[in-house]
């Protein structure tokens, strides 16, 4: 009686894992990129993607926001398309424009001024390649901002926050919004 009702149990357990499988393959194939949140490991630095409503450049293809840690900051970002034969994607992350900043020559046409700006990469299971430009692209593993790192803990928001702070290039998939 008991080996029956052992033999149940481990049946039953082996149908729910062979059913969990298939349920964690459908969440990752459901998770678009607009609707997808990384966390950069080292920093907390979290991404948001969200969907497009009436952006302003008709090349843009991603819109998010990063959270500052230990500052409640969001900053504006988006990731756009270049025009020509090998277009590539264009991820800039911008903050409220300093004085000093404006004097550099970093305010753009949104009266706002970039702390990154660069190519993005889908990290996969078998590396880094050109992120997808379709609107329903799913969302990769993780993403791979070359430079984000030095250009994030140079800025003034997150420096003032984390003086002994630091951060990598690469987010890792966190989660997905249902919105």
């Amino acid at each position: 009686m008991i080996n029956r009702k052992l033999a149940r149990v481990f049946k039953l357990a082996f149908v729910l894992l062979g059913l969990l499988g298939p349920m964690q393959a459908a969440f990752a194939k459901e998770c678009l990129l607009s609707h997808a949140t990384y966390r950069e490991p080292r920093s907390g630095a979290v991404m948001q993607f969200r969907p497009l409503a009436n952006e302003p450049a008709a090349l843009t293809a991603e819109v998010f926001s990063l959270a500052v840690p230990n500052t409640g900051t969001s900053l504006p970002a988006d990731i756009t398309w270049t025009n020509g034969k090998n277009s590539f994607p264009l991820g800039t992350i911008r903050h409220p424009c300093t004085d000093d900043d404006r004097e550099a020559g970093l305010q753009d046409g949104s009266g706002l001024c970039r702390i990154w700006q660069g190519q993005v990469y889908a990290l996969t299971g078998g590396g880094a390649e050109q992120l997808s430009s379709r609107e329903a692209t799913p969302a990769p593993k993780g993403l791979l901002l070359p430079d984000f790192g030095v250009a994030f803990t140079e800025g003034a928001d997150f420096a003032n926050a984390n003086p002994d702070g630091s951060a990598w290039d690469a987010f890792i998939l966190t989660g997905c919004s249902d919105e």
